[in-house]
C-alpha cells in the first residue's frame, strides 16, 4: 500500500523536527545538548573511539587560543553519516578569559546562523573516489543537522566540548572520505563504519 505524497511529506518533515530537536529515542533535549558543549548524538559509550586527534589554534576576542580536536570514527546509519568532535581548550588554567572560549562560528565557515544560532555547519566530507563534496544535512526548516546555539557555548582553560554533525552518506564502495573543519587541519583518509 503506498502513502498519498502529502503523508509522506508530512510523515518526513516531522522525522526531521524530532531528530533536529532531540526527541528522538536516546537523544538528549536540545537544551541539555547546549549545556553540554553543542551535545552529540547518543551517549559517550555508544560513540566510537577516537580515530584521529589534531591541534590548532583559532582567534577569539584578540586572542589565539590553543586547541586539541580529537575525532571519533564515524557511523553510517539509514543513509546518513554522523561525525562527533571533541574540541578542547588547552590554554593554561588562570590564563586566557575567565568565560573561557566562545566557539560562536569558528566553525561556521561560509555558511550563516539559523535564527541567531550558530552551529557547527561550516565542516564538510570529501569523496575522493567520486570527486563530491558532502555539506552538512539539514531539515524541512533548513536547519542544520548539527549541534547549535554555539554562540552560547564557552570552553574554558583545560576543559572540551562535543560536537556533531550530520551528512548524507557517500555510497556504499566509498569507504573512507577527508573530514573539513573550518580553522583546523583537515583529517585526511576518515575510515566509515
Amino acid at each position: 500500500m503506498r502513502l498519498p505524497k502529502a503523508m509522506t511529506a508530512i510523515t518526513l518533515a516531522l522525522a526531521a523536527t524530532l531528530l533536529t530537536t532531540g526527541c528522538m529515542p536516546g537523544s538528549k533535549p536540545e537544551r541539555e545538548q547546549a549545556a553540554a558543549g553543542g551535545g552529540a548524538p547518543g551517549k559517550p559509550d555508544e560513540r566510537a573511539p577516537v580515530i584521529a586527534t589534531v591541534e590548532a589554534q583559532v582567534s577569539h576576542a584578540g586572542h589565539v587560543v590553543p586547541l586539541k580536536v580529537e575525532l571519533f570514527g564515524p557511523r553510517r546509519d539509514q543513509g546518513f553519516v554522523t561525525v562527533n568532535v571533541r574540541v578542547t581548550n588547552l590554554t593554561p588554567e588562570g590564563q586566557g578569559s575567565s568565560l573561557g572560549w566562545q566557539i560562536n562560528d569558528a566553525f561556521a565557515g561560509s555558511t550563516r546562523s539559523v535564527g541567531g544560532k550558530q552551529s557547527f555547519s561550516g565542516v564538510y566530507l570529501l569523496d575522493r573516489k567520486n570527486h563530491k563534496q558532502y555539506l552538512v544535512a539539514r531539515n524541512a526548516n533548513e536547519e542544520f543537522l548539527a549541534s547549535t546555539n554555539l554562540n552560547a557555548v564557552f570552553v574554558k582553560p583545560q576543559q572540551a566540548a562535543e560536537l556533531f554533525a550530520t551528512f548524507g552518506a557517500p555510497p556504499a564502495d566509498v569507504t573512507a572520505v577527508d573530514l573539513a573543519i573550518p580553522q583546523i587541519p583537515v583529517f585526511e583518509n576518515v575510515p566509515l563504519g
